[in-house]
C-alpha cells in the first residue's frame, strides 16, 4: 500500500504539480504581479512549496479527468473499446474474438452483443471494466504501474496544454495592444509558447500510447487468468 501510495502521488501528483506551478510563476512575472514572500525560512518555504506542488497537482489530475472524452476524440476511440472491437497489432482478427469469448464465458455474461455500433461500444466497455476490477482485485501482473505512467503521461499534456492556452492568450492581448508586456520579457513568452506548445504535441502522442499500453496489459493480463484459472480446475483451454 506505501509503496503504490508514494509511486503513484510522486510520478502522477507532485511532478505535474510542480510544473504547472512553474507556469503559473512565469504567468504572473509576465503580468508583473508580485508574489508576496513568506518570511519561513528555506525549509518551511520548500515544505510550503511541496504542498502547493501536491495540491495543484491533484487538480490537474482532476481536470485531466474530465478532459479525457476530448483526448479519446483526437485519438480516434477509447482504447480500452477500439482494442476489442477491432483487430489491431496488439490482437489479431483471430485473438480478438478468442478474447472476447474468453471474457463473455468467464464473466458469465449473459447479455448479448448488441448488433448497433453505440451498444456494440457499451458492450465492450462492461467487459473491460470487469476485466479491470478482476486485475484490481488480483494484483495482476503491472496493471497498476502502467495506469500510473498513463495519468501522468495524461497530467502534462493537460499541464501543458493550458500552459499553450494561456501563453498564447497572453501573446494575442499583447500584440492586438489590449495587454501591455515589457519589451524585456517578450523572449521569455516566446520561448514559453513554443515549449508549452512543443510539449503538448509530445504528450498527445505519449499519452495516447501509454493508454493503450495500460488497455493492453488489463486484457493480456485477464487472458492469463482465465487460462491458468481454466488449468488449475482441470478445463482444457478453448
Amino acid at each position: 500500500m506505501a509503496e503504490k501510495f508514494d509511486y503513484y502521488d510522486a510520478i502522477a501528483h507532485l511532478i505535474p504539480g510542480t510544473v504547472g506551478c512553474l507556469f503559473l510563476l512565469f504567468t504572473l512575472d509576465l503580468l508583473e504581479i508580485v508574489v508576496p514572500k513568506l518570511d519561513v525560512g528555506s525549509f518551511g518555504t520548500a515544505g510550503i512549496g511541496i504542498a502547493v506542488a501536491y495540491t495543484v497537482g491533484h487538480l490537474l489530475q482532476s481536470l485531466a479527468s474530465s478532459l479525457e472524452p476530448l483526448y479519446y476524440a483526437i485519438w480516434g476511440g477509447k482504447p480500452s473499446i477500439r482494442l476489442l472491437d477491432q483487430p489491431s497489432r496488439q490482437f489479431s482478427e483471430q485473438q480478438r474474438r478468442q478474447l472476447i469469448e474468453e471474457l463473455v464465458r468467464f464473466f458469465k455474461v449473459k447479455e448479448k452483443c448488441p448488433d448497433d455500433h453505440k451498444g456494440e461500444q457499451n458492450f465492450y466497455q462492461r467487459l473491460f471494466e470487469r476485466c479491470m476490477a478482476l486485475c484490481n482485485r488480483n494484483k495482476l501482473g503491472r496493471v497498476d504501474a502502467f495506469n500510473a505512467i498513463y495519468g501522468f503521461h495524461r497530467v502534462l499534456l493537460t499541464t501543458f496544454l493550458f500552459g499553450f492556452l494561456t501563453y498564447t492568450t497572453i501573446w494575442i492581448l499583447h500584440y492586438h495592444g489590449n495587454l501591455d508586456i515589457s519589451p524585456a520579457k517578450t523572449p521569455l513568452l516566446t520561448a514559453l509558447i513554443v515549449i508549452t506548445g512543443g510539449g503538448a504535441w509530445i504528450e498527445i502522442f505519449r499519452a495516447r500510447k501509454r493508454a493503450y499500453y495500460f488497455a493492453r496489459e488489463v486484457l493480456w493480463m485477464t487472458s492469463d487468468h482465465i487460462r491458468a484459472s481454466a488449468l488449475a480446475s482441470g478445463e482444457p483451454e478453448c
